[in-house]
């Protein structure tokens, strides 16, 4: 272990025991004193923690990358690793655009009761390192925001469900609030002189949070940023629910649109087919899945279940000199 590292360690720990202001200071504090009661043990169970995301990232970066197979091998490793409930404000993007396909797909149906599986929350950003405000969860209101905004659906016919396998998500979302929600949006994404936001992509975070509540303090940096104040109304139309989606369903009415964004890389085919079976379950009849998982037997399977994927589209959040565009996908199945 290097000896910055270390150095590091030891004053995480000392900062985790002492008061502070910070809110993912105090988020990041409870949680270890819950995980590791005993002070005396709380640098060891850290320095293995480290030790173990550093053995993940080195298996990924320098193994796995380096092989003829690297994309088959990078993919095994996130289905063996711990489940990541990590978010950021980018993620919402590529479910806009499916949104939009789904409108143009039926305009006439509205969209009533929606699930979202694994919206995750933003507690330690794992490459921008932005931590522009206390730990939040975009997904659910973005997705609101979407709907509202393409006339899917109105804020008074609403239902939208979070649901996450981990309980801190649950317990976050669930939280009792005294004021209406601010969420601080940045972009995880930063640009420089070698990358650079698509104008489409800036459309979207400019018009991000209008149809759900008051936006303010928007300018442009190096990365985009606004806030934005959830109105009371908006705040009812969410609840959240713990849901292993591989072994679980939720009970009660049939959803018109089931959303699972980066969560299907974690399963084997195995768990795939559980989980896709049990969306199908989910979904009213002429309902939509949408996810933006690649593997070409997330098709098979849900093809085979009656959920037959009917559009896709690549989109790109930003160019980059001299590589590939940063991008995503997303596809759109629907129930016969």
């Amino acid at each position: 272990m290097p000896e910055a590292a270390q150095t590091r360690l030891a004053a995480c720990v000392k900062a985790l025991d002492s008061s502070s202001d910070d809110a993912r200071l105090r988020y990041f504090g409870a949680l270890v004193r819950t995980s590791v009661p005993d002070p005396k043990r709380r640098e060891a169970w850290l320095r293995s923690e480290y030790e173990r995301a550093m053995r993940f990232l080195y298996e990924k970066e320098f193994v796995a990358r380096r092989s003829a197979n690297g994309a088959e091998l990078i993919a095994e490793l996130y289905r063996t690793r711990g489940l990541s409930t990590d978010t950021a404000v980018d993620a919402g993007y590529v479910v806009y655009l499916g949104l939009g396909v789904m409108k143009s797909m039926n305009a006439e149906r509205p969209v009533r009761r929606v699930l979202i599986v694994g919206p995750g929350l933003d507690l330690a950003p794992r490459t921008g390192l932005v931590e522009n405000g206390p730990p939040e969860s975009y997904q659910p209101w973005a997705v609101i925001d979407a709907l509202v905004a393409l006339g899917l659906s109105r804020v008074d016919d609403l239902e939208v469900v979070a649901a996450d396998i981990n309980p801190r998500v649950i317990d976050h979302l669930r939280a009792p609030r005294t004021s209406r929600p601010l969420l601080r949006l940045v972009s995880g994404i930063e640009e420089s002189g070698g990358l650079t936001f698509s104008r489409d992509y800036r459309d979207y975070f400019a018009s991000l949070g209008r149809a759900i509540g008051d936006v303010s303090d928007e300018h442009l940096d190096a990365r985009l940023r606004k806030t934005l104040r959830v109105r009371d109304v908006v705040v009812k139309r969410l609840r959240a629910e713990p849901l292993d989606i591989v072994t679980e369903r939720l009970e009660g009415s049939a959803f018109d649109l089931v959303i699972a964004t980066n969560i299907l890389p974690y399963f084997d085919d195995s768990q795939l087919i559980l989980a896709v079976s049990n969306v199908a379950a989910m979904l009213a009849p002429g309902g939509v899945f949408l996810h933006n998982e690649t593997r070409p037997i997330v098709h098979e399977i849900a093809t085979v279940i009656g959920l037959p994927v009917e559009q896709s589209r690549h989109v790109t959040i930003a160019d980059v000199r001299g590589a590939a565009p940063l991008g995503d996908s997303v596809f759109l199945h629907r129930k016969r």
